[in-house]
């Protein structure tokens, strides 16, 4: 009978069940996401942790033991004891009219405006002089003349009159010389229509020729924008065509262009490549045999005159000797043959050569390949890298002979005292 009562949930004594008394929950405290000891968040994290710990009901905030230090001088008290010293007064603001003086029609504004109000309630301004904005307000110098400069000193052009003048003049200075706005607000009646490179051709025309018809001379004005780099109307229009063009090339025209851009440079790192290994590749000159006088002096030469006019059945490049040479099969650039040419001659001077080449070729500043690779230029080049290296050999032959002699001199002395009796010399050595 006791099972049947529990399993019905009857008290076995017969009495109802007493309601169960329901503990209060506190409301938890909700951790956000991401915040962890040992979550992704790291070392980063632990501050937050630490601060949401703070907010349960095991953790109280006591009260601050920095209090009493705060109400000291350095504290609340002594700033507000800092202020009520200010002579100005305490900091307010203020809803107050202003004008601006950039403005022509005197419009009247309202804004907020810092001011101080001292002990006897009088409220004054921060800044009491005219809106601290307005020295912002910078206008360009307007170039004007009178009856008589426009007629001594503007030149006259073709379409226009001084009325129009006048009044672009009149706009220059309305807009502030900003042309783009000019030139959409130009309306002139009887004139054309005016291009912005028109309108600033004929305004900065008017001010160089006020500016030095002023001064007397461009002489002391040469340093002025306007007269060292005069208004070019062509100029103009061609940089922005071109722009205009750029900006509206395509993305596949651009990607052509760069593979392009990239096969040149390939192309140019090749080339060096194939220079340097012919320069590694070239071995050293056959030295002179011993006894032999050194090598023979050659032969004197004329200077040749290259020009660029090429005769008749004459090739267009050059050998060593800078003489006519037919090229190779295939399109053949005069510059970059003349360039490999000179390169590969220099190669072929190694060791002390090689430094005395590079060291006579910089003492007379053509160390570097010329830039304009015109015919003349390149077999004159080819020429002078030629004679140069004409010049140290007979230079190194001149040192050579000079050794020679000087060591055959020793050997003459040399046996002038071995052929010298002994009798001579003992008493010499007994002097």
């Amino acid at each position: 009978m006791g099972d049947i009562k529990d399993i019905l949930g009857v008290p076995r004594d017969g009495l109802p069940p007493a309601a169960k008394s329901k503990k209060s929950k506190a409301p938890k405290l909700v951790k956000p996401k991401g915040m962890s000891r040992q979550g992704t968040g790291g070392w980063a994290a632990w501050p937050r942790w630490e601060a949401f710990a703070l907010l349960s009901g095991s953790h109280p905030l006591m009260p601050s033991q920095l209090m009493g230090d705060i109400r000291k001088k350095e504290g609340v008290a002594g700033l507000k004891e800092k202020a009520r010293r200010d002579p100005r007064g305490v900091v307010t603001f203020q809803w107050r009219k202003f004008r601006n003086p950039a403005r022509g029609d005197d419009l009247e504004l309202e804004h907020w405006v810092k001011c101080y109000r001292d002990a006897r309630g009088r409220v004054t301004p921060a800044d009491a002089g005219e809106y601290s904005f307005a020295k912002f307000n910078k206008k360009p110098p307007i170039m004007r003349y009178n009856d008589e400069e426009y007629k001594s000193l503007i030149k006259k052009e073709a379409g226009w009159s001084r009325e129009e003048t006048d009044y672009l003049l009149d706009m220059a200075a309305r807009y502030e010389l900003r042309f783009v706005a000019i030139a959409d607000r130009y309306e002139f009646p009887g004139a054309p229509e005016r291009s912005i490179e028109d309108l600033k051709a004929r305004y900065y025309s008017v001010a160089r020729q006020l500016l030095v018809g002023r001064e007397g001379g461009p002489e002391s004005v040469a340093n002025n924008t306007l007269v060292r780099h005069p208004f070019n109307p062509q100029h103009e229009q061609k940089r922005k065509r071109g722009l205009e063009l750029l900006m509206q090339r395509s993305r596949e025209q651009d990607e052509a262009e760069n593979e392009i851009l990239q096969r040149a440079a390939q192309i140019e790192a090749k080339r060096k490549a194939e220079a340097a290994a012919r320069r590694a590749a070239a071995g050293p000159s056959a030295a002179a045999a011993p006894g032999s006088q050194g090598p023979a002096a050659p032969a004197a030469r004329e200077v040749t005159e290259f020009t660029n006019e090429e005769a008749p059945g004459v090739p267009p490049l050059f050998d060593e000797e800078a003489q006519p040479k037919e090229p190779e099969k295939g399109a053949v650039a005069r510059g970059a043959a003349a360039r490999e040419l000179v390169e590969a001659v220099a190669a072929k001077q190694l060791g002390k050569a090689a430094k005395a080449l590079e060291g006579a070729l910089q003492e007379i500043k053509m160390d570097a390949f010329p830039r304009c690779t015109t015919r003349a230029v390149c077999g004159a080049y080819i020429s002078l890298q030629k004679e140069v290296i004409e010049l140290l050999e007979l230079k190194r032959s001149v040192q050579a002979k000079q050794h020679l002699l000087a060591g055959m001199k020793r050997a003459k002395r040399e046996e002038d005292v071995d052929e010298t009796p002994r009798s001579e010399k003992r008493q010499r050595m007994g002097k």
